[in-house]
């Protein structure tokens, strides 16, 4: 087996490792990529707003009686024009932003580097990057009709057992015990596939190539040691997101509850609440230091809850890939070696 022997240890905590080693970069790529996202959502707001403001007023319109459905027809298409025009642009920015700060994650964690200046670029490594996501694509849309396949054979076998059974309770019980197999077969087939191709984007990173499906090879030996990394990640992060989250929780309500009472305070003294009123109070919130200081120390802490949650998760991945190549491994021209069990047949021998 190529490269050093699986650490669990180093698996459950590589990015705690990474990011001991050098934590302002962590914390600068969360930054940039913050920003990244924030004048994305902003562009989108910004083309896509109108849309929905425009669709408010009509539905307005219309139920106050001075718009006919004919003519909220005719305004409804004037306003998807632009809408349907912008969605190409804001999802083709989202999927190359999307490949920018996967690549910019998985340099650090695997390599340690961090691009100066700005983390993100779009080049060799983002475009191996989008060759892997699409074969995660293929392959999940071919697992997807496998599945469906296998669960159509799941439901005609047991089917076929209670029918055959005339309803006894036997007949019951074997039918629920073959679904229960079924699921559970299936659910297992699944698993061991998501954790035997869970390094191709990491080990795609390590050999600046494009590594699909030896991600199968480079988990050989190691499964069940992945596995059960990504068991005890699973559970740190319920752990964590129960606690870290209550509290994120607790400061936003605290932010807010000033505004909750206000609200309260109108809706008792006026009745009826009309839009304007709520439009006011709102911005009323904005202009509130104590209020605003809550929701981005609250944005803050769930930001960076996110990015740690992520960062242990695809560690375990990226662990495994550095570990593989520990020792040199393939050379990045080296032709793929294909084994028995690797779901795309053995590579064909020489001589």
């Amino acid at each position: 087996m190529t490269g050093k022997a699986f650490d669990i240890g180093d698996g459950i905590f590589f990015f705690f490792k990474r990011f001991g080693a050098n934590p302002l970069g962590v914390i600068w790529i969360a930054v940039c990529q913050a920003l990244v996202v924030g004048a994305l959502a902003a562009l989108a707001i910004m083309l896509l707003g109108p849309f929905y403001l425009g669709l408010f007023d009509l539905v307005a319109q219309e139920a106050g009686g001075t718009l006919s459905e004919s003519q909220m027809e005719r305004e409804v298409l004037t306003l998807i024009g632009p809408f349907l025009a912008s969605m190409p642009l804001i999802a083709l920015l989202g999927i190359v932003s999307a490949l920018m700060f996967q690549a910019a994650w998985l340099r650090f964690l695997t390599r340690g580097e961090i691009a100066a200046v700005i983390p993100f670029r779009f080049g060799g490594d983002e475009l191996r990057l989008l060759g892997v996501n699409l074969l995660y694509f293929v392959v999940g849309i071919a697992a997807y009709l496998g599945i469906a396949l296998a669960a159509g054979v799941v439901a005609l076998l047991a089917a076929g057992v209670f029918a055959g059974s005339d309803g006894s309770m036997a007949g019951g019980l074997a039918t629920g015990l073959i679904v229960f197999l079924g699921v559970l077969v299936i659910a297992i087939m699944v698993i061991v596939f998501c954790i035997r191709l869970a390094s191709a984007p990491a080990l795609t990173l390590v050999d600046r190539r494009v590594r699909f499906f030896e991600s199968w090879t480079a988990s050989k030996g190691v499964f069940w040691p992945m596995a059960l990394s990504y068991l005890v990640v699973v559970g740190l992060i319920l752990v964590l997101s129960t606690i870290l989250g209550g509290l994120i929780q607790l400061v936003f309500f605290g932010a807010l509850l000033p505004v909750f009472m206000e609200f309260a305070m109108m809706a008792e003294g006026n009745g009826d609440v009309s839009p304007d009123e709520v439009i006011a109070m709102l911005q009323g919130m904005l202009g509130n230091p104590a209020v605003m200081t809550g929701l981005i120390t609250g944005a803050v802490l769930g930001y960076a809850m996110q990015i740690t949650f992520e960062g242990m998760w695809h560690g375990v991945g990226a662990y495994n890939a550095v570990r593989y190549r520990a020792d040199g491994g393939a050379e990045e021209t080296d032709s793929p070696v294909l084994t028995a069990d690797h779901p795309a047949g053995a590579s064909p021998s020489e001589g």
